[in-house]
């Protein structure tokens, strides 16, 4: 479904805890994991340090458990574009988040602490085995990949907040070329991999924004004249380009 949005918008939608924990919790790891990376690269920098002395050019050059780290979280700008997202999200989140576990989520955290503890827990009964074999999954057909999905409330209410910064950035810029409005949503916070395919068509410049973390499907499509952006948001699976989307009107 194609969304035309030209201005800022307001929704109340449901967004719930497990979704910002979860992109919390990945900011945390990705950080950790650069911390363990330092403290590698310390030790071993020890251990050659009497057999051969390291040049400052040297001791520049990323190991190659750094650069596996990078491409895993994007690029080093990857964590600030998680807080940039996570911010721009924050007026769509409800005021009433829950602060307590359901009774089952509880009492399975219960039983989880006891087991860790070498208490006993009393045997669950085994599930019952289904009589007919289990179906097995067939491949997915590429071309179903592409087919255009539908947003979530929070994608609806956030993808406005995100055309208005957009639009404004713009604005500063009339008649931009196709590094100028890729140099302008850099500068807004969008990193290099996540913006795709600036380029002038005719009078205007069209690019695309992948917003698509956690599993989320948020694509921007846009043109701009400087004077006047239009943007439209459109869902996508994260298993194809947000270019590659086969739109429907």
């Amino acid at each position: 479904m194609r969304r035309r949005l030209t201005g800022p918008a307001r929704k109340n939608s449901v967004f719930g805890r497990t979704t910002l924990s979860a992109l919390s919790a990945l900011c945390v790891l990705g950080l950790a994991a650069c911390g363990t990376e330092q403290a590698g690269d310390k030790g071993s920098a020890a251990r050659a340090e009497g057999r051969v002395a390291a040049s400052p050019a040297s001791r520049a050059t990323p190991t190659p458990a750094s650069a596996s780290a990078s491409e895993e979280t994007e690029g080093a700008g990857f964590l600030p574009f998680m807080e940039l997202l996570l911010d721009i999200a924050e007026p769509c989140l409800p005021s009433d988040l829950p602060t307590a576990l359901p009774p089952e989520e509880l009492a399975e955290q219960e039983k989880l602490e006891e087991r860790e503890l070498g208490g006993t827990v009393p045997p669950e009964e085994p599930l019952p085995l289904p009589d007919e074999p289990m179906p097995t999954s067939e491949p997915r057909d590429p071309e179903d990949a592409k087919k255009e999905t539908e947003l979530s409330s929070v994608e609806e209410c956030e993808a406005p907040l995100h055309v208005d910064r957009i639009t404004k950035a713009l604005k500063k810029t009339p008649d931009p070329t196709a590094t100028q409005v890729t140099k302008a949503l850099h500068d807004l916070g969008y990193i290099e991999e996540r913006v795709h395919t600036p380029r002038r068509a005719a009078d205007h410049v069209e690019f695309t924004l992948d917003l698509r973390v956690m599993g989320g499907q948020l694509c921007l499509s846009g043109s701009t004249t400087g004077t006047r952006t239009t943007i439209e948001a459109y869902g996508g699976s994260p298993e194809v380009e947000c270019q590659d989307v086969r739109r429907t009107d």
